[in-house]
């Protein structure tokens, strides 16, 4: 199996990293339509869902735990397409499409892979033009929940030296969740729609340029954001009265060129994305007849547009000593605007209508509004280098150097207040990894590497805040890991084992504030993340049987003494109906007592463990192949544990603790011989277990805890043919 972790192909045996490669087969037999669904699969891997619309992507406990705040942060585990960088979390949300294989890469990158590599990187590497071949493919499946998708590619030879590759996907299915306050009304819905073209000339056998763009659509419901205290006890049914709205257009234009000289290679990734998402969505996750009050956001629409440019220099593969050199920069520029109402009267639909010129004349039942435009950007100098000591015996040793620069150019307007915020932020972050690995066969390999992964600091666009700072720290992320990448029985048994132990620094998490609506980024200073993976996978009796598994097992702990306030108490704090409290009449707006007895509130989380971070997952799975004399049957079954994990670093069990879930799924495929076409029937979460994917308190003034299920269990059909 050739992995790209390194910039270039390499065997995933022969590579000295903590790396899992996922085939679109695997992709396929399990019907994995997100990167989600690659939970426990990839061992220390955790996607998890918050606000309806973010995928925050953890490995080993370190990556992304800034919800909401996509617009002035970064993902800690970079996404990569055909070596396009994708800055921002919202993409995360999209529909795999056309994919080749997945490459999920844990540990910090530092020196190949940059400032958002902190905790690991993802590469989704796509099926590529070919030259010379005319071919085409496709699939029809249905499922339940009116699932549908429809999948056609094709590859068409213009001419010796041109090739074009053209696919597209449309992918739908009903929602999993019933609103009980709006008849008919259902959430956990996906209408997607993708598109792709890529034009491949070859005019040489030294040189290659392929030109590649990619369209993304998708309008529905949204997820669904059950509150706690809802009433209901199937969890696929809640109630909240304001109707949530999810649509997101994304593109992605990218020219790839390859050019191998006598001594050395030149490869360009040149590249342009934009989004538009826009949004809506019940705030307070209930209704008004529950809770006494509503809070409504009645847009949250952000905008994107981002160009980046790699240029790697890289010597010939094999050298006895191997180099890569390289450049990158990204420019960026986004655009957001929140209007968020909420009050204690019952609402009408004109209270939550949004008016020509509401940023000049606020209403008074307007919490939050806000218009930002935030420019980034970043350039980076890299380089790596590999030794062969010996044939046994090799060392590797690189660096990069980080500069980003964000500006924040934001303007708050509400109820109570307008005000123009700017602020600016620069970092300049050298970040690092060392590695030697020896053979001790040619089969098994061990390695020990040290490296520093890095995410870059930002800025808060409040305004008036007491103790949230205009920015926010840089992360930094020491690791240290040994492993050992062995095959046995001639090459019939792979185990692979990855031990990690992590110095995880100013660790960026949302902290709220005494002034309500200015909750922040701020920084805990020193987390300690330590743990083993597995790995394995067998295949035996002539091919037929295939048996693979994976298990992580991992803790962290917050170190130090650390105070932090938490939003659930002041709330508490500040709603205090007592005439006597500092906080009445509206106190929290004005009044520097209410402010003292909030941060008198702090706790401290000293010893806590951080979130997203099962002590036990992994997964199991078996696959067995009959010929019969028509032809072959398949069938493959898996298994995929997490185990409980925390939400928050305050590790509070009623609010705080997500349950473990086990999920079975089971694949059964017909081949006939000879023949063009294949059928096969998924079943996905056969025991319909309602686990929680993730628990969600909003710092920003409900303080509403609302959780997000996985998929329910599905069966779905499909019908393929390729010629």
């Amino acid at each position: 199996m050739i992995v790209t972790a390194e910039r270039r192909g390499t065997d995933v045996q022969r590579t000295p990293d903590a790396v899992t490669s996922i085939s679109s087969t695997t992709l396929d037999q399990s019907f994995t339509t997100s990167v989600a669904g690659l939970n426990a699969v990839v061992p220390s891997l955790e996607v998890t869902k918050t606000s309806g619309f973010e995928n925050l992507v953890t490995v080993r406990g370190v990556g992304s735990g800034t919800p909401e705040n996509g617009l002035t942060t970064v993902p800690g585990v970079s996404q990569f397409i055909d070596g396009v960088y994708i800055a921002n979390t919202i993409s995360l949300d999209q529909t795999l499409f056309d994919v080749q294989s997945v490459e999920v890469l844990r540990g910090p990158q530092g020196a190949l892979y940059g400032q958002s590599s902190i905790g690991g990187a993802i590469n989704i590497i796509t099926r590529q033009p070919r030259l010379g071949v005319y071919d085409a493919s496709g699939d029809v499946s249905f499922g339940t929940y009116n699932l549908s998708r429809v999948r056609a590619e094709v590859n068409l030879p213009l001419s010796e030296t041109l090739a074009l590759r053209l696919s597209g996907q449309k992918y739908d299915h009903d929602g999993f969740t019933d609103n009980l306050a709006i008849p008919g009304f259902k959430l956990d819905d996906a209408h997607d729609a993708s598109l792709k073209g890529a034009l491949l000339w070859k005019p040489t056998d030294t040189f290659s340029a392929t030109l590649s763009a990619e369209f993304y659509r998708s309008d529905q419901h949204g997820d669904a954001q059950k509150n706690i205290v809802d009433t209901a006890t199937d969890p696929r049914k809640l109630s909240q009265d304001y109707p949530s709205h999810f649509k997101l257009e994304s593109q992605l234009e990218h020219l790839n060129l390859q050019w191998d000289l006598p001594n050395f290679s030149i490869r360009s990734v040149s590249a342009y994305q934009g989004l538009d998402h826009i949004q809506q969505e019940d705030s307070d996750r209930s209704t008004f007849a529950q809770l006494g009050f509503y809070d409504a956001v009645a847009a949250w629409n952000t905008h994107v547009h981002n160009y980046t440019q790699e240029l790697d220099f890289l010597s010939p593969q094999g050298s006895k000593f191997e180099w890569i050199v390289g450049l990158f920069g990204l420019y960026q520029t986004s655009k957001q605007y929140v209007v968020e109402f909420g009050g204690s009267t019952p609402p009408t639909p004109a209270l939550l209508t949004i008016l020509p010129g509401i940023t000049n004349n606020p209403p008074p039942n307007l919490n939050y509004g806000n218009v930002s435009h935030v420019l980034r950007r970043s350039y980076s100098i890299f380089g790596q280098a590999t030794y062969h000591v010996s044939d046994v015996f090799r060392v590797t040793a690189g660096v990069r150097y980080n500069n980003d620069d964000f500006k924040d150019n934001s303007y708050n307007f509400s109820a109570f207040s307008t005000n123009t915020v700017i602020h600016s932020l620069k970092d300049n972050v050298p970040t690092w990894r060392a590695e030697a690995d020896y053979d001790l066969t040619p089969d098994n390999m061990i390695y020990a590497s040290y490296a520093r992964g890095y995410k870059p600091g930002g800025v808060n666009g409040s305004f008036g805040q007491v103790v949230i700072p205009p920015t926010f720290k840089a992360e930094k992320n020491d690791a240290f890991e040994l492993g050992s990448k062995n095959s046995f029985f001639d090459r019939s048994l792979r185990l692979n084992i990855a031990a990690f132990y992590y110095q995880h620094k100013d660790f960026q998490y949302i902290e709220t504030d005494p002034v309500p609506f200015d909750a922040g980024i701020t920084n805990i200073p020193k987390i300690r993340d330590y743990g083993v993976e597995f790995e394995a996978q067998y295949v035996g009796l002539g091919d037929h049987l295939r048996l693979g598994g994976s298990l992580a097992l991992e803790k962290g702990e917050i170190q130090g003494k650390t105070l932090v306030l938490d939003s659930t108490v002041v709330n508490a704090i500040e709603n205090n109906p007592s005439f006597s409290s500092p906080c009445a009449f509206g106190g929290a707006f004005y009044n520097p007592a209410c402010w003292a007895a909030v941060i008198a509130s702090a706790r401290d989380v000293s010893g806590k463990e951080p979130p997203a971070m099962p002590q036990v997952s992994g997964s199991v799975n078996a696959s067995y192949r009959w010929d019969l004399p028509t032809g072959a049957l398949t069938a493959r079954a898996q298994y995929t544990y997490r185990g409980s994990e925390w939400a928050r670093i305050f590790n509070e069990p009623t609010l705080d603790k997500v349950k473990s879930y086990g999920v079975a799924d089971l694949y059964v495929e017909y081949a006939p011989t000879g023949g063009h076409w294949r059928i096969s029937l998924t079943g996905t979460n056969l025991f319909d277990k309602a686990g929680v994917n993730s628990r969600y308190t909003d710092p920003y003034g409900t303080g509403q805890t609302s959780q997000q299920y996985i998929p329910p269990r599905q069966v779905i059909g499909t019908i393929a043919f390729a010629f």
